[in-house]
């Protein structure tokens, strides 16, 4: 009888990607093993010396099913098998890289599964670690302490507003003045280089809430991300239809990577395609500004009962008002058939990963050279005047772009280096255009509700 690769001794072969369960084995070196028993090939297999050559008959039930395999994952994690020690064989494993779309051609086994990048020219299925293996190993590493936490970047002391009569500023950053955003280039009472990105990130930081005192939505969102195992995401192809409101375009960005001033000049050139949410507010209304313009004016009752509601993405206090995105403000936008395009901290995304929005993540973040030395003086690594930057200032960018990346890479969909404001708005451009046209991976649930 011909001998089935079900039997114990060909597990190891099975899990190797090269014989799968109904394949029959016919020969061992030459000699024949058809009528041969178990116990006999076993014996057979033990005496052999150098190389064993194999002859084998595929299944062919076996080999249609996995032509037909539609099981697609995003890795959430790098897999190098030459590194693991657990895998029964590191030559026949399948690496990739954190965001890369594997196929998973079958999940018999509990342990390993087999699976080929999508888009790879090598079309051999190779090993990878299970879902559930790959969590029992984190949660391991978690018990013993040998899982490392990122490490939260050294984050820049923000004081209060300029005390200087009649000016316009709207906050006070390591000694420079920041002005309010309908200002022009100069401040006109303190007469200091407006920075956006300084006003901004003054603003933005002041969202960052302890954990204790943070909203959380209730049922609303993705939970993914909460795991301290995230290690795959099951996704299907999805294209936007010509009836459906446009996705949802989110940036977050580093330190240096001005993405408010990317998302504005994006905006103003095709305000009819493209707009942004306008956020909430408890200040006062200026002369100059129009209710829905620049803000959604409410007062602190009205403001604070929509918060205690969940009604916010984020939102936060600055120099004693009150700031925040709405959903609504998103669905404004989308009513209209434009593209919403929003910044937000990245603690924000989780609220927003929903079939509803079906985000597109743009992680934005400047090229930082190792060195000042390396780079203008007078030149920030995002583009425009900022004035004299340190290595310390250049050490907390990058450190930045590393906590955010190790925290939330594995919800961004694109990195865009920043190497200047003319570039990186270009390239900003050409993504949301897309968007419009081309299929993306997404997760499965956003194409089956």
């Amino acid at each position: 009888m011909c001998l089935s690769v079900q039997s114990v001794f060909m597990r190891s072969l099975v899990l190797t990607g090269l014989v799968h369960v109904g394949d029959e084995l016919r020969e061992v070196n030459g000699v024949s093993v058809i009528q041969k028993r178990p116990d006999e090939i076993s014996q057979l297999l033990s005496q052999s010396q150098g190389s064993i050559t194999l002859k084998i008959i595929p299944a062919i039930k076996e080999e249609d099913r996995l032509k037909e395999s539609k099981v697609y994952m995003r890795a959430l994690f790098d897999y190098i098998p030459l590194e693991d020690k657990a895998t029964p064989c590191q030559e026949a494993g399948l690496p990739f890289k954190r965001g890369d779309i594997l196929q998973v051609v079958t999940q018999d086994d509990h342990t390993w599964w087999q699976a080929k990048r999508v888009g790879d020219s090598n079309l051999r299925a190779g090993l990878i670690p299970s879902k559930l293996f790959q969590e029992r190993r984190l949660a391991y590493r978690m018990k013993m302490g040998t899982l490392p936490n990122p490490k939260s970047p050294k984050k820049p002391a923000y004081e209060q507003g300029c005390d200087k009569e009649d000016c316009d500023c709207e906050g006070y950053f390591n000694g420079q003045y920041i002005v309010s955003p309908k200002c022009k280039a100069v401040a006109p009472s303190c007469g200091q280089v407006f920075s956006w990105e300084f006003y901004s990130a003054g603003l933005r930081r002041s969202f960052r809430l302890s954990r204790k005192d943070r909203q959380d939505s209730s049922g609303e969102g993705s939970d993914f991300g909460d795991s301290d195992y995230t290690t795959y995401e099951e996704v299907s192809r999805y294209q936007q239809r010509p009836n459906e409101r446009p996705r949802l375009v989110v940036l977050i960005g580093s330190l240096g990577a001005r993405i408010n001033e990317l998302k504005q000049r994006v905006i103003a050139e095709n305000p009819h395609r493209f707009a942004v949410a306008v956020p909430h507010t408890t200040r006062p209304k200026k002369p100059h500004e129009k209710e829905g313009v620049e803000y959604h004016f409410v007062t602190k009752q009205q403001f604070d009962a929509d918060a205690l509601n969940n009604k916010f993405i984020e939102h936060g206090e600055y120099k004693e008002n009150q700031y925040g995105t709405s959903i609504e403000a998103i669905r404004s936008v989308q009513a209209k058939n434009k593209m919403c395009v929003v910044d937000v901290q990245p603690e924000a995304l989780k609220r927003l990963r929903t079939a509803e929005f079906k985000p597109y993540v743009i992680f934005v973040k400047p090229r930082v050279p190792e060195s000042r030395r390396r780079r203008s003086a007078a030149t920030s690594p995002g583009g425009g005047e900022r004035g004299r930057v340190t290595d310390e200032d250049l050490q907390e960018m990058r450190q930045s772009a590393i906590q955010i990346d190790q925290q939330y890479g594995q919800l961004v969909d694109r990195v865009l280096i920043k190497e200047d404001s003319a570039s990186a708005c270009a390239e900003l451009r050409g993504i949301l255009e897309r968007l419009e046209r081309e299929s993306f991976w997404v997760p499965i649930s956003w194409v089956r509700t």
